[in-house]
């Protein structure tokens, strides 16, 4: 019993080792299998067919016409054809739609015009062809140029209110004239080029940018795929006008009118303009001029040009000449100084010369509020007379003068004085 027992143990341990060598066969041959079929198709592959959707067409052997102007196919450069061959498939797997050769012979085209002609196919080496389609494609031949041609704009869909005044013939365009090419019977019938926005209501001066369309002379849009343009798209900007009140005002030097009580009114007081809506919306007025206090010597009437700002003009309706400043002084009073000729200051005399002053005296005029005035003398007030630069001679020079301690609206010198002298060269 014991004997046999061992035989069952050594028969089980034999048959689970053959099994083990059986699966090490069976993988060789698999693996062998598969060798043995990528060596048949590679080396000795049977026959196949394979189909290339995206052949290109090439326009070839393109000549010149008989007046020396060169054609060119505007169109069927970007055709693409199927294509079947057929082969080994190891040779077909090498092949791809770049590779394969098809192509128009345009030799025999020597006018302008569109032409249906044969597609060749040459078929790489290990290959035969099977079919291809299109056989036939159709070309466009002519005289290829480029012209210049206007840009125009073109609104549509807006509104505008009645207080407000669209330009529109005159926008500022970005781009004012594209380069077109194509055929030359197609650029003859172009117009310009257009653009077109929709800017909805406007209240103000505004812009946009669109894509340009070709329009020819009967004003139709062209939709030729053979027209290139040089540009794409442009801007086109619209100025938008208003009309509105300003009120005109004074400026003064010192401020002085402001402070004693003078009174200045403006005729006519306020002025209808038009301008861009953006700029007018920045005034609240209009300033007529600065006033010199001391150069207002009396009571009356001053006249001066109305200043209107770059853009903006007088509204349709208006005229206004000049405008008219009326000084009215109150509680103020002037009075008048007889300085000496003796305390004129005179300054900065060159080196090489000597000033003799002719007056005797200058009659100053101080203008003070209420009562000041009444007791003034020269010591009160300074004048002096600035040298630099004179020349020999007998001559009139500008006088400064000045209350000395210091003028203000409540006392201050009116008016505009000069000295009379008399310059020789030192001995």
């Amino acid at each position: 019993m014991l004997r046999e027992n061992g035989m069952a143990e050594e028969h089980a341990e034999n048959g689970k080792a053959g099994s083990g060598h059986n699966w090490l066969t069976m993988l060789f041959c698999v693996f062998a299998a598969i060798c043995i079929w990528f060596y048949v198709m590679r080396v000795d592959s049977p026959t196949s067919t394979e189909t290339y959707s995206s052949v290109p067409v090439k326009i070839v052997n393109v000549r010149n016409t008989e007046n020396g102007n060169n054609l060119t196919a505007i169109s069927g450069q970007n055709n693409v054809i199927e294509v079947t061959l057929k082969g080994k498939k190891s040779v077909l797997n090498d092949v791809s739609s770049d590779t394969i050769e098809a192509y128009v012979n345009v030799s025999d085209v020597t006018v302008s015009g569109k032409g249906t002609y044969e597609v060749v196919v040459e078929a790489p080496a290990g290959t035969v062809i099977e079919e291809y389609f299109p056989s036939e494609i159709t070309v466009y031949m002519d005289k290829k140029n480029i012209v210049t041609i206007p840009v125009r704009c073109k609104l549509v869909d807006y509104i505008v209110g009645s207080e407000y005044t669209l330009d529109i013939s005159n926008p500022v365009l970005s781009i004012e004239t594209v380069r077109v090419s194509g055929p030359e019977s197609e650029l003859e019938d172009i117009d310009y080029a257009r653009m077109t926005l929709s800017p909805g209501t406007i209240t103000q001066s505004f812009s946009g940018a669109a894509s340009f369309e070709l329009i020819d002379k009967n004003g139709n849009v062209m939709n030729s795929k053979y027209l290139s343009l040089s540009d794409k798209e442009g801007k086109a900007s619209y100025n938008v006008y208003t009309t509105k009140y300003l009120p005109l005002t004074m400026d003064y030097k010192y401020g002085w009118f402001n402070e004693n009580g003078t009174v200045v009114s403006v005729s006519p007081s306020r002025v209808k303009v038009r301008g861009l809506v953006e700029e007018l919306n920045q005034l609240s007025g209009l300033t007529v001029a600065t006033m010199d206090e001391t150069k207002v010597t009396d009571s009356g009437e001053y006249n001066y040009n109305l200043p209107l700002p770059d853009g903006v003009e007088l509204a349709e309706g208006q005229k206004v000449e000049s405008v008219t400043a009326t000084v009215k002084f109150h509680n103020t009073a002037v009075g008048t100084v007889n300085f000496p000729r003796s305390k004129i200051e005179l300054k900065n005399i060159p080196g090489d010369k000597q000033v003799q002053i002719l007056d005797d005296s200058l009659q100053v005029r101080l203008r003070g509020v209420g009562v000041s005035t009444l007791y003034l003398s020269s010591n009160d007030v300074t004048v002096s007379v600035d040298l630099t630069g004179v020349g020999s001679g007998e001559q009139s020079v500008t006088a400064e003068v000045a209350v000395k301690d210091g003028n203000s609206a409540t006392l201050y010198a009116v008016g505009e004085y000069a000295v009379h002298i008399k310059v020789t060269d030192k001995e």
